[in-house]
């Protein structure tokens, strides 16, 4: 029975695959999602600024040293850009959200009524602007009084308006009282240098605008499992197709294609035309079955979902015969094809929507083919770009630059280690 044991260890220890697929990837993974549930820890202190974008409709003084507070606040960095334009960027998904200070904005404040303050923002990015609201609510709730003395003016104005038609002895009792509360919290906030305004005040409320939300039947979590499911599955398969480019060698089936009259590298483009076909088809299968058994409206978008169906095949396959060309066995294909494409898919936003990734995971997930179609048909499904978006039309260059990248290594690689061996 030993000597069974002893065996059956030797033989999985000298299989490369199993021993990478059965320790390096699972370390692999819960480091990746380590990093993606923010489970390395940074202090408070240590964490990066969001970046708010903010139209200041009103451009007055006060609205200025407004946006002096926020942007003096150590979790946020104020970035002023026109309303116009920051709009467009919330739509094509640039930004998250822009918070606009409305005309009027330094009446209200002078006045003690409710100031007028806007967030709008993409429904996508709802939990990153939640945790904004906080960082918002703290700062202009205590704008009306960051001096006692506008304190004092603005809620005897508030006292006036609650006491309406009251006699004028009511209103000066009343006045006199919050003169003295005014002055026993006065003396409290001296003595207890963490106490803020925020903590004495009523605030005013943040008016909050869905600029970009779920329109038809195309809700924001079946965009993101169609597509994110879609381009992780047709990775994988295309691994699986191009890896016919080792069985034809080793069954002798290279050998003899290359004594027929056709070039070398003809081989390989035929096979490249093969999974692309495939990919094309199986996409396609994906989306039909999302719109018939979940409602995803395609019908309404199909030239631009076509021609991501097409970019995104077209980059994916060539990933699948560039692995078939860098790799010397089958085996090899299988353990380097689920090593990558589990990463891919983890970073790109296959598994998690990116914007849930902290900002080091976001910018390296540009580098995945996942990232980029996952984007595109955020595109046509949640922002409702048409085909002729810039924003759009940059997600289907950089997938057919992506795929280029990846034929042209595996045609150098295909006459290094396929044809010099076949």
């Amino acid at each position: 029975m030993i000597k069974l044991v002893q065996k059956d260890l030797k033989l999985f220890f000298s299989n490369r695959r199993n021993v990478l697929l059965t320790f390096a990837l699972p370390i692999i993974l819960i480091t990746l999602f380590v990093f993606v549930f923010g489970g390395v820890g940074k202090s408070k202190n240590q964490s990066k600024k969001y970046d708010l974008t903010v139209s200041d409709l009103d451009n007055t003084a006060s609205s200025k040293y407004a946006i002096a507070q926020l942007d003096s606040q150590k979790s946020i960095h104020v970035i002023p850009e026109q309303l116009i334009a920051a709009q467009e960027a919330v739509k094509k998904g640039k930004i998250d959200a822009v918070l606009i200070l409305h005309k009027g904005f330094a009446d209200s404040l002078n006045n003690g009524n409710s100031l007028p303050i806007e967030l709008q923002y993409d429904e996508a990015q709802e939990a990153q602007v939640g945790m904004l609201q906080q960082a918002l609510f703290s700062t202009f709730i205590a704008l009306p009084y960051s001096k006692k003395d506008n304190m004092v003016k603005i809620l005897n104005k508030r006292f006036d308006k609650i006491l309406g038609k009251t006699d004028e002895k009511t209103r000066n009792r009343v006045h006199a009282q919050f003169e003295t509360l005014n002055n026993t919290i006065e003396n409290g906030r001296e003595k207890k240098s963490d106490a803020k305004a925020s903590d004495f005040s009523s605030g005013s409320e943040i008016k909050m605008t869905k600029l970009v939300a779920a329109k038809e039947d195309n809700s924001l979590s079946l965009v993101q499992s169609v597509a994110g499911t879609a381009i992780m599955m047709l990775l994988f398969s295309v691994a699986g197709m191009g890896a016919t480019l080792l069985d034809e060698k080793q069954e002798g089936t290279l050998k003899k294609l290359l004594y027929s009259p056709m070039r070398p590298d003809n081989i390989l483009f035929g096979k490249m035309i093969y999974v692309n076909i495939i990919s094309v088809i199986q996409l396609l299968i994906m989306f039909v079955y999302a719109w018939m058994v979940f409602g995803l409206d395609i019908m309404h978008h199909l030239p631009s979902l076509l021609l991501m169906i097409i970019a995104t095949a077209y980059a994916c396959s060539s990933f699948g015969v560039f692995i078939a060309s860098v790799a010397k066995s089958r085996q090899q294909v299988q353990g380097l094809s689920t090593l990558i494409v589990l990463l891919m898919s983890s970073i790109g936003g296959s598994m998690m929507p990116v914007f849930l990734m902290p900002a080091f995971l976001q910018k390296i997930s540009v580098f995945t083919v996942n990232y980029w179609g996952i984007q595109g048909f955020y595109d046509i499904f949640w922002r409702l770009l048409p085909l002729i978006d810039f924003a759009f039309l940059s997600r289907v260059l950089a997938l057919i630059l992506i795929g280029t990248l990846f034929n042209f290594i595996a045609l150098k690689m295909f006459r290094k280690n396929i044809l010099k061996i076949a």
